[in-house]
């Protein structure tokens, strides 16, 4: 699996922003502080697993307007799909979760579960998406316990 595009309708900072033809080998996001690195993995984030409450709390409403989500553009194989996800129905809304294929076919729960592959999120969050306070936090540790820690992060633990 493969995340192609990103579009933000809103969410945290961002508002109607669109990220194409991401690398699909991989893709590193650097700037200032407070640029909206976090921001943005947090919306993969929710768009993948939904808006958790945590991140409900932080990153909506929107600060510059716009529907709260968006969708990515997700090549696994040929198959290619888009994942979107809108959080506007109250405050414990995980976020509606669709699905479009190429060919106009649209799901839900099934079909996402298929294009995640069955990646739950901490796995996801360990191995796909790793923040700088994961890294600072590797930083500190000595051999054994960072050969421990990648072991972790690499088993979802």
């Amino acid at each position: 699996m493969k995340i192609t595009d990103a579009k933000i309708e809103g969410f945290g900072v961002w508002n109607d922003l669109k990220l194409t033809n991401l690398s699909g080998k991989l893709t590193a996001f650097y700037g200032a502080n407070e640029a909206g690195k976090t921001t943005l993995m947090q919306f993969v984030r929710s768009v993948m697993y939904g808006v958790s409450p945590s991140r409900r709390q932080r990153y909506l409403p929107p600060l510059n307007g716009g529907r709260p989500g968006g969708s990515l553009g997700i090549v696994d194989g040929e198959a290619r799909v888009e994942l979107t996800r809108i959080a506007d129905r109250g405050q414990d809304d995980l976020g509606l979760a669709t699905i479009a294929t190429e060919d106009g076919q649209a799901g839900g729960d099934r079909l996402l579960r298929e294009a995640l592959a069955d990646v739950d999120e901490a796995t996801f969050n360990n191995v796909f998406a790793v923040g700088l306070s994961e890294i600072q936090e590797l930083g500190t540790l000595g051999g054994i316990e960072a050969a421990q820690w990648i072991y972790r992060l690499t088993s979802g633990v």
